[in-house]
């Protein structure tokens, strides 16, 4: 299978960012959502990035226009994906929101045309379920900021076969990134791990053992961290932190992943981290 076209549904950080690392790449993209100022405030925030990124040097600006002339907007689904060879779902991390896409895309995609979600913990297998082609339903779990991280996880249910899964990690691949192929389980292999983390620092903060700035510096320094876990919060989202949690914790029962009180009362105050302008940072930061 050649794929040519690309339809990505969500324009919010990671379906802007899946959006341009596929025009970058050369496919035809088409980025849908559901009202015009949403597509609107993600092309803008793509045609920022890939700014950046010729102000830096890192890309020529013939390139930059070569890759808009190549990305569309939509907010009509069917329209956008009735022609598509490669749709990947990016929206909301809720399954009630996800599954009608899948319908959606179900209805309206050429029978050959693979389905992806950027998922992070929803059971592909459950997404599947909601189409006629479940073998033909894949994750690509691309990390955030879209653009600069290359790691990606290829997620198999059960029922994926050996031509989607091959057909993913070359597309994937010709993003310029790196795949590592995972089953379909709770959380897959990136938020078993760090949700955990995240989850473990909120309740150091709730024990008052060390500020939100010592516990990231000693994990930084220590691992050799980017970020440290109060960071990646702010910058993943404090709501989407407990989303997963949540998620893993109900598949499973295991208490680990029972989220922590503070991670929930910060969602529910609307501290939700950078995309609200106020996160771990705002509220328990070193006042200067």
């Amino acid at each position: 299978m050649q794929i040519k076209k690309v339809c990505v549904i969500g324009s919010g950080t990671m379906g802007g960012g899946i959006a341009q690392v596929c025009a970058q790449a050369g496919y035809e993209t088409t980025m849908v959502d559901v009202k015009q100022e949403f597509v609107d405030r993600g092309l803008d925030k793509i045609k920022t990035s890939l700014s950046k990124f010729v102000e830096k040097e890192r890309m020529r600006q013939d390139d930059m226009n070569a890759a808009l002339a190549r990305l569309r907007t939509s907010t009509d689904i069917r329209e956008a994906a009735r022609d598509t060879d490669y749709a990947i779902e990016a929206v909301f991390e809720r399954a009630d929101v996800k599954i009608p896409i899948f319908e959606q895309l179900e209805e309206c995609c050429p029978k050959e045309t693979v389905l992806a979600s950027n998922t992070s913990g929803i059971p592909i297998s459950l997404l599947a379920s909601a189409t006629g082609r479940p073998e033909q339903v894949i994750g690509t779990h691309f990390m955030n900021p879209v653009p600069l991280m290359k790691g990606v996880e290829i997620v198999r249910s059960l029922l994926t076969s050996e031509d989607t899964l091959k057909v993913s990690v070359e597309f994937v691949q010709s993003l310029g990134k790196e795949t590592v192929v995972v089953k379909d389980a709770p959380g897959f292999v990136t938020n078993r791990i760090v949700t955990l983390v995240m989850n473990e620092a909120a309740k150091l903060l709730e024990e008052d053992l060390a500020s939100i700035e010592d516990i990231d510096k000693i994990e930084k320094l220590s691992h050799n961290w980017p970020m440290g876990p109060f960071e990646l919060a702010d910058l993943v989202g404090i709501d989407v932190v407990v989303d997963l949690l949540e998620g893993i914790y109900q598949q499973t029962g295991w208490e680990r992943y029972k989220p922590a009180p503070l991670l929930r009362r910060m969602v529910e105050i609307g501290y939700t981290g950078r995309k609200a302008g106020k996160g771990f940072y705002q509220l328990f930061g070193r006042k200067t």
